[in-house]
């Protein structure tokens, strides 16, 4: 069967099924801190695989904005033909922040009930104005404690932020951006990186040389660090996270969980938009990250503050598992085309030793 998923612990295991893991797949593991998926089909991954979403043939004419409100009113349109509610998972973050704007205007007041944000302090600490403003008193929301997952509920379409930081860079690019690296050739930078991760220079040969085929299918010019931080981020950590909220919802109907989940920026669309505008996008501090959508943001609240001083922040990592709950535990899980999870679980003193 082939896989669709695996975390990365299985990934940095070395071992899947019994058979052995070519050695530059789990050094990118490592990297990449996940189980990744080519979507580009170029790696020897050492296993079958299938793609969810493939790399777009084409880039998309829309704007930003105006992808947001096609794709926020066809998620409406599924609700009313459906009869759900629809909860969004708000972090207070860039990304959900952008999915609950887009929904609020795709809905008339008087559907407001629809709309049910799940949050908490964290949440409101991030973006306290915003909840003032447009969700306190406004929306029937949730006050919510980790695992996020618990409260999917039966029903309901679930909308979150997810791929936002696949279609705009990757965290890992946050640092570089900050030293002035990110604009400079990735064959001189890359190679920095891994060696701080790594400090062997086997291994970041063994890496580089894995990568470069890769690299080189990219649909645009990859010469940039930023460049190849987006590109990477796009195309082989896409399906993980694509999969991972209803996989960690350990419940035994992922399949069901994730046909009604709706990763706002995972939309077709969102993915063609990245490609096409991809050269519009770098930028050389830090509040410029995610600008157009922090623009799109400030149209509908005037916050003049959150445009020019919000940066990425982690949000999925504070709820996705209840971790006192976890203690020790870890997990190496993999999942194929019948969405059932195999799940392994070790003690947290294990999680980087490879299996032999």
């Amino acid at each position: 069967m082939s896989v669709l998923f695996l975390n990365s612990h299985r990934g940095k295991s070395g071992l899947l099924n019994g058979q052995r893991l070519p050695d530059g797949y789990v050094l990118a593991c490592k990297f990449f801190d996940c189980g990744i998926i080519d979507r580009t089909k170029t790696l020897d991954q050492g296993f079958a695989y299938s793609v969810l979403d493939p790399i777009p043939e084409s880039s998309s004419s829309l704007t930003f904005a105006e992808t947001c409100a096609e794709v926020a009113r066809d998620i409406v349109v599924r609700a009313r033909a459906e009869d759900r509610l629809i909860r969004v998972l708000w972090s207070g973050g860039i990304d959900s922040t952008v999915a609950l704007v887009a929904l609020l205007q795709a809905l008339p007041k008087a559907e407001y009930y629809r709309l049910v944000p799940l949050l908490s302090m964290i949440s409101i600490n991030e973006y306290p104005l915003f909840f003032r403003q447009h969700i306190l008193g406004k929306l029937p929301f949730q006050h919510v404690l980790p695992p996020i997952t618990n409260h999917f509920g039966e029903r309901e379409l679930l909308v979150t932020g997810e791929h936002g930081d696949q279609l705009f860079g990757s965290d890992k690019l946050l640092p570089l951006i900050a030293n002035g690296l990110s604009e400079e050739k990735w064959e001189d930078v890359l190679p920095l990186h891994l060696f701080e991760k790594f400090g062997r220079r086997g291994k970041v040969d063994r890496l580089l040389n894995y990568l470069q085929p890769q690299i080189a299918a990219a649909p645009v010019a990859i010469r940039t660090t930023f460049d190849l931080f987006w590109w990477l981020n796009y195309s082989v950590k896409w399906q993980q996270v694509t999969l991972r909220l209803p996989i960690f919802s350990f419940r035994p109907d992922v399949g069901e969980l994730y046909q009604r989940t709706h990763h706002f920026f995972r939309d077709p669309r969102f993915q063609q938009w990245s490609i096409g505008n991809h050269a519009n996008r770098a930028c050389t501090r830090l509040g410029d990250y995610k600008m157009v959508a922090k623009e799109y943001i400030h149209a509908f609240t005037q916050d003049q503050d959150y445009l020019k001083n919000k940066t990425k922040e982690p949000s999925l990592k504070h709820v996705i598992l209840d971790r006192e709950v976890q203690g020790d535990t870890r997990y190496r899980i993999t999942m194929g085309e019948d969405f059932q999870p195999v799940i392994e679980t070790f003690h947290k003193n294990l999680k980087n030793q490879r299996i032999v």
